[in-house]
């Protein structure tokens, strides 16, 4: 055993060190406070037990409020103009919420005035109250007035008449759990280079097969769970619904690195052009397998490929217009709004051997890193494959310009093609309106304006709930009346893409 300073240091049977003080080294209190004296508790302390003091004078029941309590006495405000004394005796009974913890006698002791009332200083006859006791009531009931009651019904995640809804939740998550540990015990059977080497067969067969179980289940699970979801009370405005589907599925859907992005959207907004890419190509990625195997499932459900497929829709009337305009002098003008990535752009120039056509786009973009992004992909297709045959501009600039400004593009002059893919998804209708007329201007007579939204769709839970991306939905006949509305002259029509969650208003001015 060693001794330092005031501590001792003994070296247990096990090896591990051990130090405590002495006892002839320990301190206590100096002054008027050597002398104990049992700690009052104010009722503040005590809150939230609600005290109560209830004392007998001549006959008369007095009710006094408490102004502390010890083991050993209690003080009290007394009533102003009732009779007392020091040393008298007083029957009262003590209460705490329905617990009385004191009945009997005590002695006035003193009466002084505090706070402008007169205090009365007491002290229990032949008792010692259980103070310890008292605490361990406030405990209780300090945590019950803080917490959610246990009751079953008053659960946030409680769903009234959403029995079905629940079930398919709660298969969902089961599938996931079963599918996280069988996709670990297979990712730590797998060399390291099937999934972190360049691309090779071992990788595109597992892809293959999680695309036609795995992926293919959650996606019909997810549409399942949205029509269950049409007959919960509220819908999707039902609290308990949400924290049900939030408790039981949001660890394992954010586990996929888009998901994540989509709720956390480090740029300030959703649907950046990361967020694009992700849907557009990079669909297996995380850092465990089952991450990318949610990521799969991600970008398999009907929101994500609808982006995927307005995409194509572009990209294939784009290619069809160069088509229709083969061997003209006169340049295809395109404007693209909210640019993003520009990856209709990108796949129609990596399809075509040459131009049919001269074109020149401009792609109008707030976002300087997006149109940084689509300017790398770009640039160098444009001086090396198509040598003044393709003109690209990247305008950066804001939205709020865009819809207060109508000469924004005055130098600009008009365009052949003009699309919108994601905006008009944010605007409600009277900036919708206003945002179609700016680019209606802009579109040559018998040219063609397109500009998507939103229909409501089976992934909309999903994406409000979990990913925290609300979008202003509209129907066709909505869609058609915004036309109306910003271009009354103009030829409206409905254009579809493959998977009836994105339509396009296309407008031909005249």
């Amino acid at each position: 055993m060693e001794r330092e300073g005031t501590m001792e240091r003994v070296d247990r049977a096990d090896g591990a060190r051990s130090t405590h003080r002495r006892y002839e080294d320990l301190e206590g209190q100096e002054g008027r406070q050597v002398f104990f004296r049992p700690h009052r508790h104010s009722a503040a302390d005590l809150a939230p037990l609600a005290a109560s003091v209830r004392c007998e004078l001549a006959g008369a029941t007095l009710d006094c409020p408490l102004h502390d309590v010890s083991q050993s006495g209690i003080a009290f405000r007394w009533p102003a103009g009732a009779p007392v004394d020091a040393g008298q005796l007083l029957r009262l009974s003590l209460r705490f919420d329905d617990h009385e913890a004191f009945r009997g006698v005590v002695k006035v002791g003193s009466v002084r005035r505090h706070a402008g009332a007169t205090v009365i200083g007491a002290s229990f006859q032949e008792f010692l109250l259980d103070v310890e006791e008292l605490h361990q009531l406030r405990a209780v009931r300090g945590w019950g007035a803080g917490a959610p009651r246990l009751e079953l019904a008053q659960r946030p995640w409680r769903v009234a008449g959403g029995e079905r809804f629940q079930a398919l939740v709660s298969e969902l998550r089961l599938h996931f759990e079963d599918a996280r540990r069988e996709l670990g015990e297979l990712e730590a059977s797998l060399p390291w280079e099937v999934l972190g080497g360049p691309p090779n067969p071992a990788r595109a067969a597992l892809v293959e097969r999680l695309r036609g179980g795995f992926v293919a289940d959650v996606v019909a699970q997810t549409e399942a769970i949205a029509a269950a979801l049409a007959e919960v009370p509220g819908g999707l405005a039902n609290p308990g619904a949400r924290q049900w589907s939030l408790r039981h599925l949001d660890e394992h859907l954010l586990a996929a690195p888009s998901a994540q992005r989509a709720l956390r959207k480090p740029f300030g907004y959703p649907g950046d052009y990361e967020m694009m890419n992700f849907i557009y190509e990079r669909h297996f990625e995380g850092p465990t397998l089952f991450a990318r195997a949610a990521g799969l499932a991600f970008v398999a459900t009907r929101a994500p490929l609808a982006v995927r497929c307005r995409k194509d829709l572009v990209r294939d009337q784009l290619g069809a217009l160069l088509a229709r305009r083969a061997g003209s002098h006169e340049p295809v003008r395109v404007l693209s709004i909210a640019a993003g990535p520009a990856q209709e752009l990108f796949e129609l120039f990596q399809r075509l051997e040459e131009l049919p056509a001269p074109l020149e786009v401009v792609l109008f973009e707030q976002d300087r890193n997006a149109l940084a992004h689509a300017w790398r992909r770009l640039h160098a297709t444009a001086a090396v494959r198509f040598p003044g045959r393709l003109r690209l501009t990247f305008l950066h600039d804001s939205v709020k310009r865009l819809l207060r400004d109508p000469r924004l593009f005055a130098g600009l002059g008009q365009f052949d093609l003009v699309y919108s893919c994601g905006l008009l998804d944010y605007f409600q209708r009277a900036t919708a309106v206003v945002l179609t007329r700016r680019l209606a201007e802009v579109t040559r007579p018998g040219g063609r304006l397109l500009v998507a939204n939103m229909v409501d769709h089976p992934f909309r839970w999903v994406m409000e709930w979990h990913l925290d991306w609300s979008l202003i939905y509209r129907t066709r006949e909505e869609l058609l009346e915004i036309g109306a509305a910003a271009a009354p002259g103009a030829q409206g029509r409905i254009l579809e893409e493959a998977s009836g969650a994105n339509p396009f208003l296309e407008l031909v001015p005249s």
